[in-house]
């Protein structure tokens, strides 16, 4: 299949699943559920019929995403049946079409300090108190204030995890680590076929972290990442992998910065294949609930386990910027770049891994009734070695440098069941195009995400 047959593939898949889904939703709702108006639900939240309310207002807010009052009511009704992640949900999207929204903000403070996530619950209660809020609204903001310091003056953790299970065909299993390595069987290059294979994934991420401020004036945070792909047919693709990531972390007004350090390590196949490790710093800064603005710089070392591999041994440096952005109640998007260099630590001719790479990806996210969301995402890299291919130049004696051009296009639709459980499906095209005509390849990949936090 070419990249074009596939990329039309998979815009008709995409639409029909839209046009799908929203047919099904207005389906189920007429059966499901009895028509409810304004009044009736404001009748349900007044009588403190609170899981009622909650039902009532989450049909209204299907209806109308921007509405203020069914997202407020929402919220409250939410609130009492704790369902915080909701409650905190409307509030949001309040505030993404009235920024200035003086109880929303209160609210959330509020749900935060709940939650035990003080970082942003001071930052809506301080926001509220600098203000021309009544003053009894400002004595009840000191008291919660007040309250939050004299936990935060005690040491405390949060640990928070994801985990991923995920079955999954890919059409060109050659993309790979070693993708780029070929045998030459009677002085000719061996071209190496296209592998499709079912196969699973497992992934655990896990983010830690450590608060005292009576000792120190930053937190200290530990995220691991757990990885393990398995092919039952062909043993030789699978990857285990595991990282790990301390750093010291500092946020105030809205800005956080990670002083990180970086350690990851990879087996391929049946063999250890690559560990690396080096600095991670970042800064982000998120100004208000519609942006998101981050950055992170990475300088590692690439050390290859096994000695036929040791020629490729770098130091690898990338620069990597984002901008997220949500648009009303329904849509988010985000851009970013990307800019990475490869440089081999020996002086080995036998192998290209001297590179420049830029890498620009965007991608929009839709929201549906009864929390289904739909996304298209695409990436467009340049890559550029520093040498003149070896291959090439060893078995023809022609003098060039390699340089890939590489597209990506996917589509996912996500259903959250739980505010802790989703399910994905993801079709993903990818084409990499290359002025040497062995490192031309392309794949297509679909795959079923579920997906635990906790």
């Amino acid at each position: 299949m070419n990249f074009k047959k596939a990329t039309a593939i998979l815009a008709v898949i995409f639409c029909s699943i839209i046009s799908t889904s929203l047919k099904a939703q207005d389906q189920q709702a007429s059966v499901d559920r009895p028509e409810v108006n304004y009044p009736q639900a404001l009748a349900l939240y007044k009588q403190k019929n609170y899981q009622a309310a909650y039902q009532a207002f989450l049909q209204l807010v299907s209806t109308d995403y921007g509405n203020v009052n069914y997202n407020y009511y929402l919220g409250r009704s939410a609130f009492f049946v704790k369902d915080y992640h909701e409650s905190i949900a409307a509030y949001e999207r309040i505030l993404i079409s009235y920024p200035y929204n003086q109880r929303a903000k209160l609210e959330l403070g509020r749900l935060y300090y709940e939650q035990g996530d003080f970082v942003q619950s001071r930052r809506y209660l301080t926001e509220i108190l600098n203000s021309n809020a009544p003053q009894t609204v400002k004595n009840n903001i000191r008291v919660y204030l007040a309250r939050m310091n004299a936990i935060d003056n005690k040491p405390h953790n949060t640990l928070r995890g994801t985990l991923l299970g995920s079955a999954f065909y890919d059409s060109n299993l050659n993309y790979s680590p070693q993708s780029d390595s070929f045998q030459l069987p009677s002085g000719k290059l061996n071209f190496p076929s296209d592998i499709g294979a079912w196969g699973s994934e497992q992934m655990l991420m896990l983010n830690h972290r450590y608060d005292n401020p009576k000792k120190f004036g930053f937190a200290i945070k530990n995220d691991i990442t757990l990885y393990n792909r398995w092919l039952p047919n062909h043993s030789d693709y699978n990857i285990l992998y595991g990282s790990y990531m301390p750093a010291l972390s500092w946020h105030k007004h809205g800005w956080t910065t990670d002083a990180a350090l970086y350690f990851d390590d990879m087996s391929y196949g049946k063999n250890p294949y690559m560990m690396s490790y080096g600095i991670a710093p970042s800064v982000s800064y998120m100004p208000n609930l519609t942006q998101n603005i981050s950055a992170q710089l990475k300088f590692i070392n690439k050390d290859y386990q096994q000695s036929v591999y040791k020629d490729r041994n770098a130091q690898f440096t990338q620069l990597a910027v984002l901008y997220q952005k949500r648009e009303g109640a329904l849509w988010s998007w985000y851009g970013q770049g990307v800019y990475e260099m490869e440089q081999k630590q020996r002086t080995s001719t036998s192998v290209n891994v001297d590179y420049q790479a830029i890498t620009a990806r965007a991608g929009v996210n839709y929201m549906f009734q009864k929390n289904l969301s739909l996304g298209l995402a695409g990436e467009y890299q340049q890559k550029s070695y520093s040498e003149n291919d070896f291959w090439l130049k060893s078995l023809s004696g022609l003098s060039k440098h390699q340089v890939n051009n590489k597209m990506a296009l996917t589509a996912m639709v996500t259903k959250n069941f739980q505010k802790t459980l989703s399910a994905q499906l993801k079709l993903s095209v990818i084409k990499n195009n290359s002025n040497i005509k062995i490192y031309e390849y392309q794949k297509n990949a679909l795959t079923l995400n579920l997906i635990k936090r906790f």
